[in-house]
């Protein structure tokens, strides 16, 4: 798995609108490898993460994510999150926005008491060691996203600038009802519709094309100083009485497991691990 987010050497300049002021925000850290974790030091690295995740906790996108999970958890009748599945968190010891993502990780796991799973197959050993220290379950089979969920409360997904392919596989899985049970946190179904062809659509990401009318996506709204940390991120929930309105004809399709064109993956599948 690898995050879809193209990234430079650096971050981009990044300009947008707050209060009606127009603020430039530029990252100066490299996403790519950080000089200061060569050679890995976990206690150093775990303490970069636990100031990313105070100085993501205390800005208004933090606020805007529990705005609106409030707001899909009220809609998904008030039900516990058993647990947390992250895919494609990337190398985190290295990247600042793989950084940042785990540190709203950390935050879920916090505010939900639940156990986090996690898996990507480009972690390195340390960064598994230091993932098990953080209390984190680390995965040790590339699933590709086809996790199905298995509880009767509610399986909140995390996967941070994934490619639509992991999004689309993690749908199918659980295609029918058990939908109902899944929060996913990706990005924007509506976006990806947008930003693809007919034809893209259709071989990438076609079960997401079919449950998009049922589809309540939450939006997040992205004030946060590092702008591409978090662009196009959005919450998605599936009511079950949206689920309830669809006939059992449209659930059949599930029995055909997703292909894609193997010249044309934008995921490391399990064959490459």
């Amino acid at each position: 798995m690898s995050n879809e987010l193209n990234l430079k050497d650096e971050f981009k300049l990044v300009t947008y609108k707050n209060k009606g002021r127009n603020q430039k925000k530029t990252l100066e850290l490299k996403s790519k490898i950080d000089k200061d974790f060569a050679p890995f030091d976990p206690d150093l690295i775990k303490r970069r993460i636990f100031e990313a995740k105070d100085d993501l906790c205390s800005s208004d996108l933090y606020d805007s994510f529990r705005a609106s999970m409030r707001e899909g958890l009220d809609c998904l009748g008030n039900k516990r999150v058993e647990e947390i599945v992250c895919f494609g968190l990337g190398r985190f010891s290295e990247c600042v926005i793989s950084r940042y993502q785990l540190a709203l990780l950390l935050s879920f796991k916090e505010t939900y008491s639940c156990k986090v799973y996690v898996y990507d197959p480009i972690f390195s050993k340390n960064e598994i060691d230091l993932l098990l220290k953080l209390d984190f379950e680390v995965l040790n089979e590339n699933t590709e996203g086809k996790f199905k969920v298995k509880g009767e409360g509610l399986s909140l997904f995390y996967l941070p600038h994934c490619p639509k392919e992991l999004s689309n596989n993690l749908v199918w899985s659980n295609w029918g009802l058990n939908l109902s049970t899944c929060i996913i946190i990706s990005n924007s179904f509506n976006g990806i519709i947008e930003r693809n062809n007919a034809k893209d659509l259709e071989n990438k990401a076609g079960f997401i094309c079919k449950i998009l009318p049922y589809t309540l996506e939450l939006a997040v709204i992205n004030s946060f100083k590092y702008f591409e940390v978090f662009n196009d991120t959005a919450i998605h929930i599936f009511p079950i009485n949206n689920l309830k309105l669809i006939s059992n004809d449209f659930w059949v399709i599930s029995e055909k497991e997703p292909e894609y064109n193997s010249n044309d993956l934008e995921f490391i599948t399990k064959n490459l691990n």
